[in-house]
């Protein structure tokens, strides 16, 4: 089911610049029992993402207040909610109009229907050939151009591989496809830098947020795929299936270290409360 602009429909127009240029910006949220995961988190990301494109982004309130009218249709008790705001009609060009309209477009969608293994055992990931390029103007925000994701997301097929890893041109670390990566060494939790390249996910900021609250020690740097491969922990993480211990990368195996199930259990404990 969709909406767009306050209206059950699934057509939009032609001349809208998300269908023209991807000239706008999106969120993905977890919905249980009409509870928004992580709302606050989604939205600040949603506005900073606006601010960034210049899109006259709608207010937290009326927002909120269209999503869960909407809400009232669904009849479902878990799901996957997508927001879109593009910049709404123009015409051709890349000059953004000066008086464009945003358009607010929201899609409900099932939910994936993930292995449990996944959360128990762990899972298997590769290493995309797919290079992330460098552009700290976009970088953090989910922007709707995410054709390096498509073209690195096609380069495996096999089920046993649950997600890949995507680096710079650097040679660093940067995320995973869909997700975003931990590693644990020593006691010490470590992430990629964000700044120049990849997302700055929900579940990746909330996590940081838990580790400051129970004084943890992390760090966010640089992280070449050799030192990654060093660490005693992995783990990936996004907003619909929370936290994936990895147990192996390409040939190297991992165990699902003390570090990551008390993490797992800690976002459990908080998404209940």
């Amino acid at each position: 089911m969709f909406q767009i602009n306050g209206k059950l429909t699934n057509k939009i127009n032609i001349k809208d610049r998300a269908v023209q240029y991807g000239d706008g910006v999106f969120e993905t949220i977890a919905v249980k029992e009409n509870l928004l995961e992580f709302w606050k988190e989604h939205y600040h990301r949603l506005n900073k993402g606006c601010k960034i494109l210049k899109i006259r982004c709608p207010s937290e309130l009326f927002l909120r207040n269209e999503i869960f009218k909407f809400l009232e249709k669904i009849k479902k008790k878990k799901f996957v909610l997508k927001i879109i705001i593009s910049r709404g009609e123009g015409g051709r060009g890349y000059n953004p109009p000066k008086k464009a309209n945003p358009t607010r477009i929201m899609g409900v969608y099932d939910w994936p229907n993930y292995p449990e293994k996944n959360l128990e055992k762990g899972i298997i990931m590769g290493v995309c050939k797919t290079r992330i390029s460098t552009q700290p103007y976009l970088s953090k925000i989910k922007h709707l151009n995410r054709l390096e994701q498509i073209i690195a997301r096609s380069e495996w097929q096999k089920k046993s591989i649950s997600e890949s890893l995507m680096l710079d041109f650097n040679d660093y670390v940067i995320e995973g496809t869909t997700s975003n990566v931990f590693g644990v060494k020593k006691n010490i939790f470590y992430t990629p830098l964000v700044k120049l390249s990849g997302i700055e996910g929900v579940i990746r900021n909330v996590i940081l947020k838990i580790l400051k609250k129970k004084k943890e020690r992390y760090k966010e740097k640089n992280i070449k795929l050799k030192e990654l491969l060093n660490f005693d922990e992995i783990f990936i993480c996004n907003s619909i299936f929370g936290i994936w211990p990895v147990k192996q990368i390409l040939n190297k195996k991992f165990l699902i270290g003390k570090k990551t199930k008390e993490l797992i259990n800690h976002l459990k404990y908080i998404k209940k409360n």
